[in-house]
């Protein structure tokens, strides 16, 4: 469990580098939802507090050491401590100011903002994966693998029209595109480890991730 974040922290600088830039793509976006749905955006811009949180939280050298040894999911985890940073921030509110919060709005229930932030989670893991897949089947001189997977699945244009575009036949523009779709599942999946999910576990919380955002 937690195989790339363990092994990337124990690399010094650059791993921990590494594995703080895949948070924050991961999930300021979600961190930033939540945010939003609670009563506490008097506090600032969901970008700045969001920014705050991974600055202070991410600068504590056993803040992921404390999350392994927890068992939960990793945005659980990072949605539970956002909440303490949130409850700080009023705290130094009210000390700095001498007077308590005034909150402009109340809260939309925990249901729903949990269902926000799952909701969130998953679009921002289907960017992620779409970016690195695109950047793998690059890599491996697959651009036009890619190109057809992006048409055919996301744009939804048939393989003949497809593989005219790029001169293949319809039945190897479909071979193309598994092929760069089975990279996408198997990044999504890395994905998906990463936040704390063990490998028979996966085909699970995609179904659950697919089922919140309606698909």
């Amino acid at each position: 469990m937690h195989t790339w974040i363990g092994r990337r922290l124990t690399e010094g600088n650059a791993g921990r580098g590494d594995v703080n830039r895949h948070l924050m793509s991961v999930y300021a976006y979600p961190l930033e939802v939540y945010f939003r749905g609670t009563s506490d955006q008097w506090l600032g811009d969901p970008g700045d507090v969001v920014g705050g949180f991974f600055a202070d939280r991410l600068a504590r050298p056993n803040f992921l050491a404390d999350w392994q040894s927890t068992g939960i999911r990793l945005r659980r985890w990072l949605m539970n401590a956002f909440c303490l940073y949130l409850k700080e921030a009023k705290r130094r509110h009210r000390r700095d100011t001498g007077h308590a919060e005034l909150p402009e709005e109340s809260p939309t229930g925990a249901a729903n903002v949990d269902r926000d932030m799952d909701r969130a989670f998953a679009q921002s893991l289907t960017r992620e994966a779409l970016s690195r897949t695109q950047q793998l089947c690059t890599e491996q001189g697959l651009e036009a693998h890619w190109g057809i997977f992006v048409r055919h699945y996301y744009e939804e244009a048939p393989y003949d029209a497809v593989g005219r575009e790029y001169g293949v036949d319809p039945p190897r523009a479909a071979v193309m595109a598994r092929t760069a779709s089975r990279k996408f599942r198997q990044v999504m999946r890395d994905i998906l480890m990463r936040d704390g999910a063990e490998e028979e576990e996966v085909d699970r919380e995609i179904q659950e991730l697919l089922e919140v955002t309606g698909a």
